[in-house]
């Protein structure tokens, strides 16, 4: 097939590098140039770097730095109040558990893209959208015919309801984010810092309270421990609420505000840094579907999420490798597929991915320090899209703890799609799983609906 994905993100970058294993053309369209690229870090997980693996991705080139351990630390008296030991991830769910630069994570998964033979056209803004064609304009008039065509252009996308009929637009939490990137080595020369990140605990998260406030700090090194990434969450201040990009710049003393209450060690760590940036927290709520006649959305363009497990990036890794095994070649009848074929393989691609991201969407509300609004009705939303054993997330369960990671770390898409695959549309008796194992009654349920 000639497959046209619009964004070149994480997403679309990860898309691209799947469907051309899977054996198809594909051209990327992104509006920007990548001249200036910017972003913090980003945590990924054993289940989105299961997939990066499965790609030949260059972790060495990536720097990423894994995690041994998860700290909750008072940012008064910085005394520890919560620590979890990261070590055994790798050993139990066959992948590590890492913190990448954006750039550099992105840097080299548009290496793997372009090493694939995907062309990646910069400087193309889509300005439209036909799913049912599955064809888009691009600004200056030129018009593009694809057999598929790959909506990942992220949260601020203005092509979602082209797929699902109906708005389902981003809402503000009430909650903006400060955030830098402190060079790690001027951080530690605060005696304090050099005590809370001592290298007897090894890497991980170091995240800051205040009793009593409404307050919380994360901060973890990336980019081989040369960098610290720090982000602080607040309610959303004046001339605040329109920062809705990465890049929007603030200023120290605004940042410096927010930390009233510090202790000293804490609010030298933004000191250390050139720029302050800030943008505002929104959600989206799960679409009622991601495909319509030749046009499939993915990623933030459907799933964007709070930052509560760190899923938001893995699970556009996932949606991605999904798309490498459910969109192989070889499993096709014709090319270009019959609409009847091409509507079964999207509808199973909705069918197994569907339940796992609006599941991790929905729970991703579930944060104490961001938001808990409708904390009563979350298991009904979940079951709109999953059937299966829920987390009992936040009651009992702290960020990091076991039973999180055990809800999300050990899946493999990859395998979980090739089950799919054999299922099939009405596979019947078929077991298909999203986090663990379905019970018969649900296996019964979802028979016929693959």
């Amino acid at each position: 097939m000639d497959i046209g994905i619009v964004g070149a993100g994480i997403t679309g970058l990860g898309a691209s590098i799947a469907l051309v294993r899977a054996g198809h053309r594909v051209t990327v369209y992104e509006k920007s140039s990548f001249k200036n690229e910017v972003g913090a870090a980003i945590l990924i997980t054993p289940n989105g770097n299961r997939v990066l693996r499965r790609w030949g991705f260059d972790f060495t080139r990536a720097k990423p730095v894994d995690f041994k351990t998860f700290r909750f630390v008072d940012a008064a008296s910085l005394q520890v109040a919560v620590e979890d030991s990261l070590e055994g991830v790798e050993e139990e769910f066959g992948e590590r558990i890492c913190a990448y630069h954006r750039v550099d994570l992105h840097g080299g998964l548009r290496e793997c893209a372009e090493k694939s033979g995907v062309k990646i056209n910069l400087g193309k803004e889509v300005v439209r959208v036909d799913a049912e064609k599955g064809e888009f304009e691009i600004k200056g008039g030129e018009v593009v015919r694809n057999d598929l065509v790959v909506l990942a252009d992220g949260c601020h996308t203005n092509f979602l309801a082209q797929i699902t009929g109906e708005d389902t637009p981003t809402v503000k939490i009430g909650k903006s984010v400060y955030r830098w990137l402190a060079p790690f080595d001027k951080v530690l020369t605060n005696p304090g810092c050099k005590c809370l990140w001592d290298s007897a605990r090894g890497p991980g998260f170091c995240m800051f309270f205040l009793p009593g406030k409404e307050f919380l700090m994360v901060t973890y090194p990336c980019r081989d421990q040369e960098l610290l990434n720090c982000a602080l969450f607040h309610t959303t201040r004046a001339n605040e609420s329109d920062k809705l990009d990465w890049d929007c710049n603030t200023t120290h003393e605004r940042v410096l505000e927010a930390m009233e209450g510090c202790s000293d060690a804490v609010k030298s760590i933004p000191l250390t840094a050139e720029q302050m940036k800030v943008y505002t927290v929104t959600q989206r709520p799960p679409p009622p579907r991601i495909f319509k006649g030749k046009g499939l959305a993915i990623g933030d363009t459907t799933h964007h999420m709070l930052p509560t497990h760190a899923q938001g990036g893995c699970q556009a890794l996932e949606d991605a490798g999904a798309l490498e095994v459910l969109f192989s070649s070889p499993t096709f009848t014709s090319f270009p597929p019959t609409p009847a074929e091409l509507e079964s393989r999207l509808s199973l691609y909705q069918h197994l991915r569907m339940p796992r991201s609006a599941t991790t969407q929905i729970l991703s509300s579930t944060n104490p320090n961001m938001t808990m609004e409708g904390l009563d009705v979350k298991k009904e939303e979940i079951r709109r899209f999953y059937k299966g054993e829920v987390l009992d997330y936040p009651m009992g369960v702290r960020g990091w703890s076991d039973p999180v990671r055990k809800f999300w770390y050990g899946y493999d898409v990859f395998a979980q799609a090739e089950r799919a695959m054999k299922t099939g549309a009405g596979g019947g008796g078929g077991e298909v799983e999203w986090f663990g194992k379905l019970p018969e009654s649900v296996l019964m349920e979802f028979a016929g609906k693959v």
